[in-house]
């Protein structure tokens, strides 16, 4: 699980963010930052469940306006196999409700 990302979320096919996610194992947990950079969004909760190979992360952020806005996203890894396998499901920060994909690089 742990690497970056790459991939982009939103609500239609036509409306898309590009996110990248870092995610870390540290020996006792798994960690996530959405978007690493001057606006990152550390997750407060990141779980994996092994029997299915979900995924599920909760985190506090702000919107554009400032206002705060929690982000869940929920997904499955796909490709478990291979070195750039990929998460996809359902991403939703705030009222905004979409889907995501994304890879590790």
């Amino acid at each position: 699980m742990s690497g970056s990302w790459v991939g982009d979320f939103g609500p239609t096919k036509d409306q898309r963010t590009r996110v990248v996610v870092l995610m870390d194992w540290t020996g006792k947990e798994l960690t996530a930052t959405i978007n690493p950079g001057a606006n990152a969004i550390k997750a407060k909760t990141v779980r994996v469940n092994p029997t299915d190979w979900s995924v599920h992360i909760e985190a506090d952020g702000k919107d554009a306006q400032g206002r705060a806005v929690a982000y869940v996203i929920d997904g499955k890894i796909d490709d478990l196999g291979t070195y750039n396998r990929s998460i996809i499901g359902t991403w939703n920060v705030g009222a905004t409700k979409g889907d995501f994909s994304i890879t590790r690089q």
